[in-house]
């Protein structure tokens, strides 16, 4: 592990439904934010600089293994990159798992629907 700073770094305004605290997003709302990147920045020689272009979040997929508990996963789909993060402690940690969790759950393409079928087993394109 090499340490580094992160910013999300958001498109878009806020509204009602925004709520990136809350313990249930599972069936995640509208919130105003259209696009979110993280943006991984690290120091070398007084210096601060990118460690890699930015991730876009609804390109990502944030996962937390149960025995991981000062650890979690980001994956973006696109480049199939995996990054291990960690916070200084355990309650940050956490607190940037449920802010990442909540933007790419909110901003990812699985929540568009697929071709307004009532049933997805039925295409007539694939016939």
């Amino acid at each position: 592990l090499m340490p580094i700073n992160a910013i999300i770094v958001t498109l878009g305004k806020p509204n009602d439904n925004y709520n990136p605290d809350a313990d249930d997003i599972a069936f995640p709302k509208q919130n105003g934010i259209r696009d979110a990147s993280l943006v991984l920045l690290k120091e070398k020689s007084g210096r601060i600089s990118l460690l890699r272009e930015p991730m876009y979040l609804d390109r990502c997929v944030v996962c937390c293994e149960s025995d991981w508990d000062d650890y979690f996963e980001l994956h973006e789909i696109t480049t199939k990159d995996t990054y291990i993060l960690k916070g200084q402690d355990g309650e940050q940690t956490k607190m940037w798992y449920r802010q990442l969790q909540y933007h790419c759950q909110t901003l990812g393409c699985w929540r568009k629907r697929r071709n307004a079928l009532a049933n997805i087993m039925i295409n007539r394109n694939c016939t």
